[in-house]
């Protein structure tokens, strides 16, 4: 049985996905050991599965045990490991796709995985399930069969196991029952409300979700990018933090989507929420943002000419405004000329903005870029005749392309309640190892003031591995606003809190976060780089992007 790959968050919050292992000789196998809070068969079990970590784990063998339990969350299982002195990973299957894809029933039961290949991939194969031995209670007298210690042994000499499946006793899982879903009632009005501003007719996806046939040939990928995590993008940890502008599916919504298409897809009677309702031809950023409409003033950068191979250096032109007094804005948007070439841009007041993107900007454009209105009752002052100056990041296609990158600025009718301020957390004083997995980086921003803050946006480059933003309040007690377990560079994310957070003046904003420079990042350009501070996407940066308001 081919293992379906998958990602989730473990009990500390790190992000655990089968896929990452494939490419690392140094895991030759991974023990997935279903269990839930309570189960008495469990907590027998502890010690032997921490043995059989003892003994395999320094020969390539991860032991991962996975939660789906539905009466079980982050807190207790945290809590739970903690009483019984569980020290491996316990990864939370919330809406409990892991434990149905594998068929699990029974905590503990125990799926050992290696890996396979033919001539066109490499994948995780079950290659025994079942118990981990035939004991009765929590001593080994009697114990006459060591399954998962036998079969991980045969394994490691190249040997099949004797014995592939054995029943498992224990506590059976608790499942949620599963929900009837009409494509018509439940599936279309879902995926217009997560997938359909990008999965639309001319916008960023490769597909467009226009009706249920096209959506039921996709199904299979919609289901495996669910999985793993990647669609709908949003990276965010959801024991921190809630955010007005959350993508992520529920574990409801995750479970009945994927119910649906496990069940067959069908269409079932009803229209075609998709077909009767298209979504616009185009949008951002082939066209302003239909939730913003026509800037009040548009101001374009010179035509560009982007040679068609090499390193193309930043460039760094400027814009002179032309309202006639000082202006408030409500909303800044960069829209890119050429997608292809433009990998990010901002935008700072002045001319002279030479590393300025360390400290604040006034406007941004990067991958994954959801343009929006400044958050309610804030706007950014622009004074009479400011210069912009755009910086500009281009990357080669193979063939010479131009570009006309414009800004569209929406004025705010009235004064806001707040000036909005957009400062950064940096760190530019790194070195990271050729091959190093995980090379952690800290940043911080002291606060004189109180302040409200709105929004943060981690950015790193392609090693970018997680990132946190913490408030160290001034009483020396700690808050985590923001975790994102799985940085994506191609998805770099504004995210909006649902309520404004007030810090009292003297709170310090603590950025952390990792790079993983090994092989096994399917990003790295070069795992033999050392690797330093660098505007270029092959170079890395750490800076945590805030937006926040001064208030008394």
């Amino acid at each position: 049985m081919i293992a379906p790959d998958f990602r989730l968050l473990d009990h500390l919050g790190r992000s655990r996905e089968l896929k990452y292992h494939l490419a690392d000789t140094n895991v030759r196998s991974i023990v997935l050991i279903f269990t839930g809070n309570g189960c008495g068969k469990v907590q027998e079990m502890v010690s032997a599965i921490k043995s059989l970590r003892d003994q395999f784990g320094p020969q390539g063998v991860l032991f991962w045990m996975v939660d789906a339990n539905a009466a079980d969350n982050r807190s207790n299982i945290v809590a739970e490991a903690n009483a019984r002195g569980i020290d491996l990973p316990i990864l939370h299957d919330r809406a409990q796709l892991v434990a149905r894809e594998y068929g699990a029933r029974t905590t503990p039961e125990v799926f050992a995985l290696k890996k396979v290949s033919d001539p066109w991939t490499t994948n995780w194969a079950v290659f025994y399930r079942g118990a981990i031995d035939d004991r009765i209670g929590p001593s080994t007298t009697g114990t006459t069969q060591y399954y998962l210690a036998n079969a991980l042994a045969a394994l490691l000499v190249g040997q099949p196991a004797a014995i592939t499946s054995a029943r498992a006793d224990g506590c059976p899982l608790t499942f949620n029952p599963p929900q009837a879903a009409s494509y018509s009632s439940d599936i279309a009005p879902l995926l217009q409300a997560k997938c359909v501003r990008c999965h639309s007719p001319g916008n960023i996806a490769p597909w467009a979700m226009t009706n249920y046939d096209i959506v039921q040939s996709y199904a299979g990928l919609i289901k495996d990018n669910v999985l793993n995590g990647q669609m709908p993008p949003w990276h965010a940890d959801p024991f921190y933090g809630s955010f007005a502008n959350d993508l992520s599916l529920t574990p409801q919504e995750a479970a009945m989507l994927v119910q649906w298409i496990n069940d067959g897809a069908a269409r079932g009677s009803g229209p075609d929420p998709l077909a009767a309702t298209p979504p616009p031809p185009t949008n951002y950023p082939f066209a302003w943002p239909a939730s913003l409409g026509q800037p009040d003033l548009v101001l374009s950068i010179p035509a560009q000419s982007i040679p068609a191979t090499g390193i193309v250096d930043y460039r760094y032109l400027n814009v002179t405004t032309t309202f006639p007094t000082d202006t408030w804005i409500r909303a800044a948007v960069i829209r890119p000329g050429n997608r292809k070439v433009v990998h990010h841009s901002l935008v700072f007041f002045g001319s002279d903005s030479f590393f300025k993107g360390l400290l604040g900007f006034f406007a941004g454009y990067v991958p994954g870029y959801d343009p929006v209105a400044f958050p309610e009752g804030t706007a950014k002052l622009l004074p009479q005749g400011t210069v912009l100056q755009f910086q500009m990041h281009y990357i080669t296609t193979g063939q010479a392309e131009t570009d006309q990158t414009e800004i569209g600025l929406y004025v705010s009718p009235t004064p806001p309640t707040y000036a909005l301020q957009t400062k950064s957390a940096p760190n530019t004083v790194f070195s990271i190892p050729p091959g190093s997995s995980e090379t952690v980086a800290t940043a911080s921003y002291t606060f004189n003031t109180n302040v409200r803050l709105y929004e943060t946006s981690p950015h790193m480059h392609l090693r970018g591995s997680w990132f946190r933003y913490e408030a160290l309040y001034p009483d020396n007690t700690r808050e985590i606003l923001l975790s994102v377990p799985h940085y994506e560079f191609h998805w770099q994310t504004l995210y909006r809190l649902a309520q404004p957070k007030y810090l009292p003046a003297g709170t310090q904003l603590i950025c952390t976060g990792a790079w993983d420079n090994s092989p096994q990042n399917p990003e790295n350009p070069d795992p033999t780089a050392t690797v330093t501070f660098g505007e270029q996407t092959f170079n890395e940066m750490f800076i945590g992007y805030f937006n926040y308001a001064q208030v008394p």
